[in-house]
């Protein structure tokens, strides 16, 4: 069976996250990345719903302003589903604060929506994984905003740096919570892409 480097050597990641690109990149594919500037607002309740909305919003984007792509095309968007509330990147310091002291001790939902362009055809879909937190107290909260990690993160932290201290356990595909669910977007594209 192929896997997603055979199938997709080369994409364009239409997305500014570092650590989107950075996954791809160790799976052996070469990632050119393009930002949309996309509108990021949505009146969706459900999470899932609101990523693969915005995921295909950014797709749309990026094929009007480049209708002769030849390359695979990949956009994603990530938000957290905390408490009946949907949380995306903090405004500032003080709400990142906020959301990581209301995290502690308590799961969250993270969900990543994804649109791939791919030889003329749309696939797409949504993924969640389950985040646990430790219990937090102030200075692991305030030594973890000196990192500036949060800094355009939903939910104000990274896995994949040193917001990987505060996480108790992850249920689900951790890729999920970097922002790009590859096992869901591996069982949908192997299959008809391999036909």
């Amino acid at each position: 069976m192929p896997d997603l480097a055979e199938l997709l050597p080369k994409l364009t990641l239409a997305s500014q996250s570092i650590a989107r690109k950075a996954l791809l990149q160790s799976l052996g594919i070469e990632v050119t990345t393009y930002a949309t500037h996309c509108d990021e607002s949505h009146q969706e309740s459900d999470p899932a719903r609101a990523v693969a909305l915005l995921s295909e919003r950014k797709l749309q984007a990026f094929l009007s302003a480049h209708p002769k792509t030849s390359q695979p095309v990949l956009c994603c968007d990530t938000l957290i589903a905390f408490e009946g509330v949907l949380i995306g990147k903090p405004a500032d310091k003080e709400e990142a604060r906020t959301q990581l002291s209301s995290f502690s001790g308590k799961a969250q939902e993270v969900h990543s929506g994804w649109a791939l362009w791919y030889k003329g055809r749309q696939y797409g879909g949504s993924d969640k994984a389950l985040v646990w937190f430790k219990h937090l107290d102030v200075d692991d909260i305030e030594g973890y905003l000196q990192t500036d990690e949060w800094k355009g993160a939903a939910g104000s932290y990274r896995i994949q740096g040193e917001g990987r201290a505060l996480i108790d356990h992850i249920e689900g595909d951790e890729a999920t919570v970097i922002g790009l669910p590859l096992l869901q977007i591996s069982e949908i594209l192997i299959s008809p892409l391999s036909e």
